[in-house]
């Protein structure tokens, strides 16, 4: 299973860690200038995945999908924590965190793909 893939340039750049726990699957998304904690989501399997975020932060956006896409893949309870910050972001900075975050998961599927079939 991969540990670290990232995505992008300079205050654009995401990255992604894995952390296994047992069975399961951690995940951290961080990027932009000042990674943190914004979003977390947690898909079992039960639906769709339960999210919870700080006051103001869209790093919800990331965690959701994130978590329900690689559960989709691996069929593991999947945990998602997502942090990514640029200050005074455009819509167009936006765009590309969301582009580079979906990147960084597509790696991580392909990545997943090639260790399990090797």
């Amino acid at each position: 299973m991969p540990k670290f893939i990232e995505s992008g340039e300079g205050r654009h750049k995401v990255y992604l860690e894995v952390v296994r726990a047992g069975s399961d699957i951690v995940i951290y998304i961080g990027g932009g200038e000042k990674p943190h904690i914004g979003a977390v989501s947690i898909c079992s399997g039960m639906g769709e995945p339960f999210t919870f975020s700080l006051p103001n932060h869209k790093d919800y956006l990331v965690s959701h999908k994130a978590a329900q896409t690689i559960f989709k893949e691996t069929g593991r309870n999947t945990l998602v924590i997502a942090g990514i910050h640029v200050d005074d972001a455009s819509e167009e900075d936006i765009l590309k965190l969301l582009k580079n975050s979906e990147e960084c998961v597509r790696k991580f599927k392909v990545e997943l793909l090639r260790t399990q079939t090797a």
